[in-house]
């Protein structure tokens, strides 16, 4: 049976390979002019904030799991991607609002291209310094953990 710590690290390992993920389907929908792309922007960000909320051993709500901006109210002011999160906690609505249409029987408005693919570029700069962080290989196995579970800190 694997270790805490090693299974904490294969979770934060997991949790950048998912969003990566995710990433790479946000900017394809993205491209595309397809409205899920904001979706799979929202779900990025909360694998990446649940693979730093892993490091700093706080466990999450399966109610709060979409709430980017709860998780990300969770993370201590000492780690750096708190601050630098933030301006993406708009995200948060996406996780719902394309399911179904509202009351009016319309569908939401998509946010706009340049709007989106900016929201891209933060999360993948963001994305790509918690995988360096981490010591995590995106292209390994599933069964490869992080190198490195310690929490980021400002200044070190």
């Amino acid at each position: 049976m694997a270790s805490f710590s090693k299974l904490r690290e294969l979770h934060i390992a997991n949790a950048l390979r998912l969003a990566q993920e995710d990433l790479d389907a946000a900017r394809t929908l993205i491209a595309a002019g397809n409205r899920f792309g904001a979706y799979h922007l929202q779900q990025c960000g909360e694998k990446l904030l649940l693979a730093l909320l892993t490091a700093e051993d706080l466990h999450v709500e399966r109610k709060d799991a979409h709430r980017l901006d709860v998780l990300l109210d969770r993370l201590p002011d000492a780690n750096p991607f708190r601050q630098r999160f933030r301006p993406l906690t708009v995200l948060t609505v996406f996780a719902t609002t394309y399911r179904y249409p509202n009351d009016g029987g319309r569908i939401p408005p998509m946010p706009e291209r340049a709007q989106t693919t900016g929201w891209a570029d933060e999360l993948g700069r963001l994305l790509d310094d918690a995988v360096r962080h981490f010591g995590v290989d995106l292209r390994a196995s599933d069964r490869e953990p992080a190198a490195r579970a310690h929490p980021p800190r400002s200044g070190g």
